[in-house]
């Protein structure tokens, strides 16, 4: 089912499952100023903590977790690539941690998968998930920033990655995206954007101390774009649900 919202089309239950995650906090909200901490002071608090990606790593078993992949992620996934023609191929995924993402893009699309990430925790969960679908993974311990892979990917993608970079770093990671990615391939990018719904996530989750995600900057639409005109490739849809921003490109031949 589909709900169409000031241009904005989303799945009924994306919109579910947001009330479910912000429910907790929004009673609390009423009345407040929950924004009011001075720009300096939340960017030296985003700055200053360290991600746990172990920790998240092994908390995407939980029936929670899962339960949000599903019903919220692979749906924003379903809602960008509908309508594009995604060949047969290859599949890498930058950042994949248990590769839940990957795991139905490869059952969907026929893709054989690729997972890098430096958590060896969810690659070895990565590895046992797929292995239950009989898909074999070939999985990399690597860092984003020092990729170094022997061939390019009909399919490359992330969810959640680049807005833990800062500056040059981040033009280099999406740089080691784009170069994976192989002629007429796609490149499929996610990121935060600072709506509402991501600062009442956001602001809700810091101060109750299960914030485990470090530095993250979310970006805003007109800068997601610049990285992938930076690296020539071509624009075929822009997907914003609540909370987040989907590009789906081409790299031409």
């Amino acid at each position: 089912m589909i709900s169409n919202l000031n241009g904005i089309v989303f799945p009924i239950t994306l919109i579910f499952v947001n009330v479910v995650s912000y429910s907790s906090c929004v009673i609390s909200l009423l009345g407040k100023n929950i924004f009011s901490t001075s720009n300096n002071k939340r960017e030296i608090m985003m700055q200053s903590n360290s991600a746990d990606w172990e920790s998240y790593a092994k908390s995407t078993s939980s029936a929670i977790i899962r339960a949000h992949y599903f019903f919220t992620v692979w749906r924003n996934y379903l809602f960008l690539l509908h309508g594009l023609k995604i060949p047969q191929g290859t599949l890498l995924e930058i950042g994949s941690s248990t590769g839940q993402n990957s795991l139905r893009l490869a059952k969907k699309y026929k893709l054989k998968p690729t997972l890098v990430d430096t958590s060896r925790h969810a690659l070895i969960t990565a590895n046992r998930l797929f292995r239950q679908s009989k898909i074999v993974p070939r999985l990399i311990q690597q860092d984003v920033l020092s990729l170094s892979l022997n061939h390019q990917f009909n399919f490359v993608h992330s969810h959640g990655l680049l807005e833990h970079l800062r500056n040059s770093a981040q033009r280099i990671a999406f740089h080691n995206h784009a170069k994976y990615v192989c002629p007429n391939g796609w490149l499929i990018c996610w990121v935060p954007t600072p709506d509402i719904l991501y600062q009442m996530n956001r602001w809700y989750l810091e101060r109750t101390n299960q914030w485990i995600f470090g530095y993250e900057k979310p970006l805003l639409l007109k800068d997601f774009i610049l990285f992938f005109h930076r690296e020539d490739l071509q624009i075929r849809k822009i997907c914003h649900p609540p909370g987040w921003l989907g590009i789906a490109a081409q790299k031409p031949v």
